[in-house]
């Protein structure tokens, strides 16, 4: 006969260990326990050793699980003469497969005390925490969530990867997993997305965890920020996951957020879609969504970090040269993003975060000549040059980049007198660390030189001038388009103090290469240094 059930309808460890002991004896007096009986064996001593280390919980939702089939173990060996011989043996298959994998939790659960004492070190409660993150009823699976959010911070590497992980796979398992314990999981994972150390655990589960993140995307509330701060180290460089979340629908989803989320779940939104932005494969989903008004919208009237990272997503757009990219420029230009970009540049404090952004978006909307003109006439040139004295590599560089294109229209007297003393700023970048500045130096140099003879002036005053320009012809300083310090010193090549400069600052040497690779402008400003063989360096070509 079946044994009676526990008082407490809830049966914990001790009388878990009672019905252990009491199946050996039933089945030593059933004989269809015989075939059966090693495997049940071996998980009856697995889950004793299991449930009789120290620190197996005893209040582990597993045991309520184990009291069920063990009583109905014991119920199969009372009964089994009456319930015939083949439904006797489904029975015992069926309790032997859920015994084995029941003792198989147990094992997870026991073992940080096993290893513990063995020299295991000190994490056994954080092993224990990460494996009922795998096992249990849906009611452990959302305390154990818990208290691993109030414990992220305090992870060592090893247990946050397996916690990562763990929540992943939580996420992807489906199960009973209540929709706040869903939501608990996605807030973790923002936890670990935040923390440097974790963050990296959190890239390597990015296929498992993007689609739920997607879902949480479109459920709004917390669920969308937490989605977004977990998205956005995900999707920064990857082609990869920003595709996959494109797929998604997330596009939608993101400008969704940027619309009727809070101040921080807009800006966290507009960082993921500035990632996505970045691939230029995925811009007929912004184009598709209309993204360019919401996107403008948040530049006026966004935080200051909605606003940095709405200008990058808007710089992104109109970074490619393609046809697509051609087109979100005029698009951007039709909707009102140059007078949205000197509105933020009027109203900046010092050197804003979104400085950068909003220069860089400038220029590209500026390589359009006729957007170009419009914003030489609009004094954008006067921010440009201001922004050259920024303590930021990046916005020096974007404000020599955009500087270079809006000067390719000309050299009105206007623009003279806004870009002041830009001259030697630009003269000084190009000894900056940075490659990127050191071209954009290069390209502002070109286009202010050929553009006006009072900027070469003012150029071949600075003794630094030539010697810096010279040194960007080293083929070994890789990364810097040599057409345009070659532009820089063609421009000044007329005046013989500028030429004798360049010679001995090393020039010619570094042309005989330029020319072999058939850089433009390498052969004439060859022929210039060799007029009348100039100090003998080298014959005319």
């Amino acid at each position: 006969m079946p044994p009676p059930p526990p008082e407490s309808g809830d049966p914990g460890l001790t009388e878990c260990l009672r019905l252990l002991e009491e199946v050996p004896a039933a089945a030593a007096s059933s004989p269809a326990f015989r075939r059966h009986w090693p495997s049940i064996t071996a998980s009856l001593s697995s889950l004793c050793a299991s449930l009789s280390s120290p620190a197996f919980p005893p209040n582990a939702p597993l045991l309520a699980s184990l009291a069920s089939a063990l009583s109905a173990l014991l119920s199969v060996a009372g009964d089994a003469p009456r319930l015939g011989r083949l439904h006797t043996v489904s029975l015992l298959s069926s309790a032997a497969t859920s015994l084995s994998q029941l003792a198989a939790d147990a094992r997870l659960l026991a073992a940080p005390a096993l290893s513990s004492g063995a020299g295991g070190g000190g994490d056994g409660g954080t092993d224990g925490l990460i494996s009922r993150l795998r096992l249990g009823s849906a009611a452990s699976h959302a305390a154990a969530l818990e208290e691993l959010a109030s414990s992220v911070g305090t992870l060592p590497a090893s247990s946050a990867a397996v916690a990562v992980t763990a929540v992943a796979e939580m996420l992807d398992s489906g199960g009973d997993l209540l929709p706040a314990s869903r939501e608990k999981a996605v807030s973790v994972l923002a936890a670990f997305a935040s923390s440097d150390a974790a963050c990296r655990f959190l890239v390597q589960e990015s296929s498992t965890v993007i689609p739920h993140l997607c879902r949480a995307l479109e459920s709004g509330g917390a669920g969308a920020e937490h989605a977004c701060v977990v998205l956005l180290p995900l999707t920064a460089g990857s082609r990869d996951a920003a595709a996959a979340v494109a797929a998604r629908g997330g596009v939608a989803a993101l400008l969704g957020a940027c619309a009727a989320g809070t101040p921080a779940t807009q800006a966290a939104a507009a960082g993921v879609l500035r990632n996505l932005a970045a691939f230029p494969d995925l811009l007929p989903s912004f184009r598709d969504e209309d993204a360019l008004p919401l996107l403008l919208q948040l530049v006026s009237l966004g935080t200051p970090r909605a606003q940095e990272l709405a200008l990058g997503c808007l710089q992104n757009l109109t970074a490619s040269d393609g046809d697509e990219g051609q087109r979100l420029k005029v698009e951007a230009f039709q909707e009102g993003a140059l007078g949205c970009v000197k509105d933020f540049l009027d109203s900046s404090r010092g050197d804003e975060p979104g400085l950068a952004p909003a220069l860089g978006l400038l220029r590209n909307m500026a390589s359009f000549r006729y957007i170009a003109e419009i914003a030489v006439s609009a004094s954008f040139v006067a921010h440009g040059a201001a922004a050259l004295g920024s303590d930021k590599s990046t916005t020096r560089t974007e404000a020599a980049m955009a500087l270079a294109e809006l000067c390719n229209v000309g050299s009105s007297g206007k623009v003279r007198t806004e870009l002041g003393d830009s001259i030697p700023r630009l003269v000084w970048m190009l000894e900056a660390k940075a490659v990127a500045e050191r071209d954009a130096a290069a390209r502002a140099l070109a286009a202010l030189l050929v553009a006006s003879s009072g900027y070469r002036k003012l150029f071949k005053k600075d003794e630094r001038g030539i010697v810096n320009a010279v040194q960007l012809l080293d083929p070994s300083a890789r990364g810097v388009d040599k057409r345009f310090p070659v532009s820089v010193l063609l421009a000044v090549s007329q005046s013989r103090r500028c030429r004798k400069q360049m010679v001995a600052a090393g020039a010619c040497g570094f042309l005989q290469s330029l020319m072999a690779a058939e850089v433009d402008g390498a052969k004439k400003l060859t022929e210039c240094l060799g007029k009348g063989k100039m100090l003998g360096v080298f014959p005319r070509t």
